[in-house]
């Protein structure tokens, strides 16, 4: 009886390694098709973010090229040049969609964040609308970040995107530079 004890032991044991192998086997195919996904998404979403990259910057150089020829029509300049903003956006987008797809390399160099955000105020404005103001809160001195400024630029467009949708009658959408310093954890 102690023998059979000892053998029922071996053989339940057995059995709790099986189903464990078989339960981290189930998880691992999980994920490994969840990579699979994301990266079949990650090439879809480069091939249109290159295609739709194309087709911009056929509708950026026509419109820089109109706005050379209408200096005597301040009212067409100006739809062109929203047309060239709102160009200048979806830029913004298809360069976060190549970089997602790893098309795109992320270009890291110093940066000067202040003068990224100070760079992005008119396109900002324009894009929060009327009804949201805007002011920036810069501290004095350089922010130099290593950065990939599209990325940030990317990252200003999301902000003013959510700020705008979350602030349906108005509001003001602020900016702030500082430097913290963040622990290691």
């Amino acid at each position: 009886t102690a023998q059979l004890r000892a053998m029922n032991e071996e053989l339940e044991q057995e059995i709790a390694d099986r189903t464990r192998t078989e339960v981290e086997k189930s998880a691992l195919q999980q994920q490994l098709f969840h990579v699979q996904k994301m990266e079949a998404i990650g090439v879809l979403a480069g091939g249109i973010a290159h295609d739709f990259n194309n087709i911009l910057a056929a509708i950026i150089g026509y419109g820089n090229l109109a706005l050379k020829r209408l200096a005597g029509d301040p009212q067409s300049r100006k739809y062109v040049e929203n047309i060239l903003t709102s160009s200048s956006r979806a830029a913004y987008l298809t360069r976060g969609l190549l970089t997602f797809s790893r098309k795109q390399i992320v270009n890291l160099k110093p940066a000067d964040l202040n003068e990224l955000v100070k760079n992005a105020e008119s396109l900002l404005r324009s894009f929060i609308g009327e009804k949201t103001g805007y002011r920036t809160v810069l501290i004095d001195d350089e922010v130099v970040v290593m950065a990939d400024s599209g990325q940030i630029g990317q990252v200003l467009m999301n902000l003013a995107t959510n700020a705008r949708d979350a602030m349906p009658a108005g509001g003001v959408l602020t900016i702030t530079t500082s430097v913290v310093e963040l622990p290691a954890e």
